[in-house]
């Protein structure tokens, strides 16, 4: 690597402080020239011209977009899968309610009518109308559902 000469003018203090920092340094930097460049070379690494700026802004706006994206739909994504398990859950429960109910109206209907046969094929005939797929786990038809607490 060629390098050249160029004389500087510092303040007294600024040039005390670049040979404290060359002195502090003096593993990395053997000299106080040296130490000069990297701290010239610092300074003017970091300080962005407007044209720079301008060529990494689209990319630095691209970045941080796709970057929040991906953050709001995964926390999106888990929240919908939370609330789906949690909508599952209520259709099952309010399902077994419903089917509950059904069976205690056939005990309410079996007890007012005073037969729990005939009870039973009324409330067959409901689930028939109302098809398949809202008769999870029936009895076997023609036996009828017993009141809570007798046993056969």
């Amino acid at each position: 690597m060629i390098r050249t000469r160029c004389t500087i003018f510092l303040a007294p203090d600024v040039e005390r402080a670049l040979a404290d920092y060359a002195h502090r340094h003096r593993a990395r930097f053997p000299t106080v020239s040296r130490a000069a460049e990297h701290l010239l070379a610092r300074a003017l690494a970091g300080g962005l011209d407007e044209g720079v700026e301008d060529l990494l802004a689209p990319t630095i706006v691209r970045v941080v977009r796709e970057a929040t994206r991906r953050e709001i739909q995964d926390g999106v994504g888990a929240l919908v899968e939370r609330q789906s398990h949690r909508l599952a859950a209520l259709l099952v429960g309010s399902g077994k309610d419903a089917y509950r109910a059904a069976r205690i109206a056939e005990v309410a209907l079996g007890h007012l009518l005073a037969d729990p046969v005939r009870a039973a094929q009324i409330a067959e005939e409901a689930r028939l109308q109302a098809g398949a797929r809202y008769r999870p786990g029936d009895p076997p038809p023609g036996r009828p559902m017993r009141p809570p607490g007798d046993r056969e």
